[in-house]
């Protein structure tokens, strides 16, 4: 599989109008069941899309589980969103090879865990850096009080951790599929069709975004309209 680099200005111009990883984690309290969204950039020849839903939409709940039965419903549901071909049609003399496609189930902890890890490690390099300085300039007894002050400050911060390690066992996720196109001749390309309905039929629409050099595409796709039309 070939390694993707930033898909040119145009993928880079659709990516800052999308939610960061960390607003991702913030806003999966508040999602909508039933919507799910498709944002696509398209250059001279290469495809990028990015795929969002509420877990509930894909599998029928939306928490963390351990049941077997829940478990193989993911599993399907991400070889299902991976298989671009069976979600989506191109229409047009165009030729495009998929090189690069993802399904993910994401929770909220998921993601703060990575930030909080990465958290701790700079605030240990920083009290390691100051109890050396301390080691130097200070007296015995003040030693003696920062190390009990270190002490407690790392028994707070292994509560913090502790409590941290204890994943909800509540709380919603998302699935986020991605999709990386390489093509010759997209200038011919004229619709994409959209089968997300046809293999979850929980979704109810679709908000579509597509950047292309035709100009923006807004649009909310249904079971009933499932058909992004590119004016070339």
């Amino acid at each position: 599989m070939k390694s993707s680099k930033p898909i040119t200005l145009a993928l880079t111009s659709l990516m800052l109008t999308l939610p960061s990883h960390h607003a991702l984690a913030i806003d999966l309290d508040a999602h909508e069941h039933g919507s799910a969204s498709l944002n696509i950039a398209i250059d001279s020849s290469t495809i990028a899309m990015r795929f969002e839903s509420p877990a509930v939409n894909i599998v029928g709940f939306e928490y963390t589980t351990k049941d077997a039965q829940q478990q193989l419903l993911i599993k399907q549901a991400k070889n299902n969103l991976s298989n671009f071909d069976a979600i989506f049609q191109l229409a047009g003399a165009v030729s495009c090879q998929t090189v690069q496609s993802s399904a993910n189930w994401v929770t909220k902890h998921e993601e703060e865990h990575e930030e909080h890890e990465e958290h701790e490690e700079h605030e240990e390099h920083e009290e390691h850096e100051e109890h050396e300085e301390h080691e130097e300039h200070e007296e015995h007894e003040e030693h003696e009080e920062h190390e009990e002050h270190e002490e407690h400050e790392e028994h707070e911060e292994h509560e913090e951790h502790e409590e941290h390690d204890k994943a909800p066992s509540a709380e919603h996720a998302e699935f986020i599929a991605e999709y990386y196109l390489e093509c010759t001749q997209l200038n011919n390309l004229t619709t994409i069709n959209v089968n997300l309905f046809e293999f979850f039929p929980a979704i109810s629409d679709l908000d579509v975004q597509v950047i292309y050099s035709g100009g923006q595409i807004k649009q909310e796709l249904n079971v009933n309209n499932t058909l992004i039309k590119l004016a070339n």
